[in-house]
């Protein structure tokens, strides 16, 4: 059995590198997917364009909502509405709440759902406490590029080895 803080796949990869045809073969359906950090910079607006051709190829093959604890609506929806993909916002990671009433809306079988973000204490633990699959990625800069030192994870990751 894993660990509740230990992520179904840790991708080392930024979300665009995620291949679509490895989803598929694992028999995902629907993408849960955290924004800040994840699919933009925290301190920006601006999807970068690999993130927006990767969310556009992901819509062929599945179902996407976006599930943020960011509790600025108007930062969420905006970032929604360009992607033109459902959202959460104040999910309130690890809280399981949100996140069950997203499964709930969306109605895909759990087993064919994964939830992608940067973070472990957020969103890989909500996702294993909602049993569905889950894949860490690497924060994006304002750039849209892979931050090559991410602290917060590093952190993370140190405390996760004490507690397995």
């Amino acid at each position: 059995m894993r660990s509740i803080v230990e992520a179904y796949w840790d991708s080392k990869l930024p979300i665009y590198d995620i291949r679509l045809s490895q989803l598929q073969k694992e028999g995902i359906n629907c993408l849960l997917i955290d924004v800040d950090g994840t699919l933009i910079n925290r301190k920006s607006t601006r999807i970068p364009k690999a993130v927006k051709d990767w969310i556009s190829e992901s819509k062929k093959f599945f179902s996407l909502y976006l599930i943020s604890n960011n509790p600025s609506e108007k930062r969420i929806s905006k970032i929604a509405k360009d992607l033109d993909i459902r959202y959460k916002f104040n999910a309130l990671k690890p809280r399981k709440k949100a996140t069950l009433d997203v499964i709930n809306e969306i109605k895909c079988d759990s087993k064919n759902i994964v939830i992608i973000g940067d973070r472990i204490f957020t969103d890989i633990i909500v996702g294993n406490r909602c049993n569905i699959k889950t894949i860490l990625v690497k924060r994006l800069d304002r750039d849209g590029l892979p931050i090559k030192l991410n602290l917060t994870l590093l952190i993370e990751k140190l405390i996760t080895f004490f507690i397995k």
